[in-house]
């Protein structure tokens, strides 16, 4: 989609940036360290509503990637399945996971439905909207340096106990994309729960973890290595966040 102003449907609240982002230091952070970790974002109205939204209103489909490769499958969750192909499912991620790249979380493409005019009433949309507006491209830009930077991408996760994203560069050729973006939308979290944004280095040491938040935004340089780690069986909710890559044509 194109870069596009936007405006509140009647009853929903006005999307926007918080007032006191410090642009300067978030910049000074990102050129050196390549990735940081920004708290209260968006303005606190808007950060509620989209959080109520994934809460309540989201169409979720479980994604996988397994000894098959990358699956959408048509359940919010692994729990909807008969035990016999729950087990079965689970063990192949389990398996691709001792040795490569696997996944297995809750999610729902904003950019694909939208492109398709599917679910254009959801107010995720409005979000997805927001993302490709003037106002967050330009502090995308100034808050990475990145100049390139013309849309965004975009899908909401949803990681519940069991859940996980092994690690890799998100690097994909063809694909153009600049910068990774995580927008969490998690109000409690305990980093004993799991489903913290790592780094590892070269010997597989973790040199920093960005826990779940509610109102944060995660930047990170295309291509940096990083994970989300397995979500605890004994996490007290579920990990909400909106995530894609700011890209160009």
């Amino acid at each position: 989609m194109t870069e596009a102003m936007v405006s509140p449907q009647q009853g929903d609240v006005a999307p926007g940036l918080h007032g006191r982002v410090d642009i300067d230091l978030i910049g000074k952070v990102f050129r050196q360290f390549g990735r940081v970790h920004i708290t209260r974002v968006l303005h606190d109205a808007f950060a509620k509503r989209v959080f109520r939204a994934l809460q309540q209103e989201v169409p979720w489909a479980y994604a996988i990637c397994d000894e098959q490769g990358h699956r959408d499958l048509e359940v919010a969750s692994l729990d909807q399945l008969d035990p016999i192909a729950r087990g079965a499912i689970s063990a192949s991620v389990d398996r691709a996971a001792r040795s490569g790249f696997a996944y297995r979380y809750s999610n729902f493409r904003l950019d694909d439905n939208y492109d398709a005019g599917k679910h254009r009433e959801l107010f995720l949309m409005r979000f997805y909207e927001f993302l490709n507006s003037r106002p967050f491209l330009d502090f995308a830009r100034a808050a990475t340096g990145v100049q390139d930077i013309e849309f965004a991408d975009a899908q909401a996760t949803l990681y519940r106990p069991g859940d996980f994203l092994t690690a890799h560069d998100d690097a994909v050729e063809g694909k153009n994309r600049h910068v990774a973006y995580v927008f969490s939308f998690t109000p409690e979290w305990s980093a004993d729960w799991g489903g913290l944004l790592a780094f590892p280095d070269e010997f597989g040491h973790l040199h920093e973890a960005f826990c779940p938040a509610f109102n944060a935004l995660n930047l990170m340089r295309v291509p940096m290595r990083h994970l989300v780690t397995q979500v605890a069986s004994h996490a007290g909710g579920g990990r909400y966040s909106v995530t894609g890559w700011l890209r160009n044509r």
